[in-house]
């Protein structure tokens, strides 16, 4: 898979590349009833994050970076199963130590499910 990315800062070495997200859940007209249509009105159309500075790039060029699918289809297993996972393995350990409980067993459920959400987000690059 390849995007453009355009260069909009550098600094020490590295790129600050931006790239705008595709309008495909704001096309069709169930946009208005998807939940994904819905969601996408409330967050930027944009992303923003750094790489390291390629040699002759200058602020306002445009990159092309390609990810293999190998390693799209890695990265959409962490950010999607991984947390599902952590919710199942959640309950089921709320289940050994709270047999008789149910409120422990949701407890623990979603607690996982927040932390395996959480150590995506800051720990998978």
């Amino acid at each position: 898979m390849k995007e453009k990315f355009e260069v909009i800062e550098i600094e020490n070495q590295t790129m600050v590349l931006k790239v705008n997200r595709s309008d495909g859940c704001t096309g069709c007209s169930a946009s208005g009833a998807c939940g994904t249509g819905i969601l996408a009105n409330y967050f930027d159309h944009y992303s923003v994050f750094n790489k390291p500075l390629q040699e002759g790039v200058a602020i306002g060029d445009v990159v092309t970076l390609e990810i293999s699918a190998a390693e799209l289809f890695w990265r959409a297993f962490q950010l999607y199963i991984v947390p599902l996972l952590a919710l199942f393995v959640g309950a089921g350990v709320g289940s050994v130590y709270f047999p008789t409980n149910e409120l422990w067993q949701i407890i623990f459920g979603f607690s996982s499910f927040i932390g395996a959400l959480i150590l995506t987000k800051y720990f998978i690059k």
